[in-house]
């Protein structure tokens, strides 16, 4: 997968996913922008009306995977660093023992699940890291495939005031912005279309998530 320069190298180790898990917990300011994540993913869930079983990929240390469940019967929740996923394991066992998360490795690249295994997948702090268009359109493909409602991902809003400061002052962050109207021409290609969208905060961060639906079954 073609991601951002070290991603992998930096969460990859024990020690990097060990301080990832905790990462959201360093001050004030960081609580707050958690709690409004997670306010974000339970929006767009309602407006996926996600039911069933769901999928989180990349699961990261599990910090979205009990906002899943608030909706979903079970998760199953996968990522590319075993690291990742054994913080995950610590941090969801309640869960994992009630059966209700299944805990595994697997790259969203290549998702290792049948057609429509999936009522809703969710994806959720990757786009913006790949720098690779035709890779971000497999990668949103692959997803379809799984997916029987909907896909749930975020990406870096290029139209949001925080996107554009950051181009006006030559400070532009090292991540992959698209536009709502670039990730709808990424998506078709994927046969997804934008059921909806919304931004964290449009002064303040870059993260907006979309809500897709495939093709087959939009209207």
């Amino acid at each position: 997968m073609v991601v951002g320069q070290g991603l992998e190298q930096r969460y990859g180790s024990p020690a990097g996913a060990a301080a990832y898990r905790t990462k959201y917990d360093g001050s004030w300011a960081r609580r707050l922008s958690a709690r409004r994540e997670a306010a974000l993913l339970r929006w767009a869930l309602a407006a996926a009306g996600t039911e069933g079983v769901a999928l989180d990929a990349p699961c990261g240390a599990g910090r979205m995977t009990p906002v899943l469940l608030e909706r979903a019967h079970r998760v199953t929740a996968v990522d590319l660093s075993a690291a990742m996923v054994e913080q995950a394991r610590a941090a969801l066992a309640a869960p994992v023992a009630d059966g209700r998360v299944v805990l595994g490795t697997a790259s969203v690249d290549a998702l290792p699940f049948a057609d429509a295994a999936f009522d809703t997948s969710v994806c959720w702090r990757l786009l913006h890291h790949v720098t690779d268009r035709a890779t971000r359109v497999r990668l949103l493909a692959g997803l379809a495939r799984v997916s029987r409602r909907a896909v749930v991902v975020t990406f870096a809003d290029a139209d949001t005031w925080k996107a554009r400061a950051q181009r006006w002052r030559g400070r532009d962050r090292r991540c992959v912005k698209l536009t709502a109207t670039q990730l709808a021409d990424e998506a078709r290609e994927a046969r997804l279309a934008i059921r909806a969208t919304r931004r964290l905060s449009s002064v303040f961060s870059l993260l907006a998530v979309a809500v897709l639906a495939p093709e087959a079954r939009t209207g």
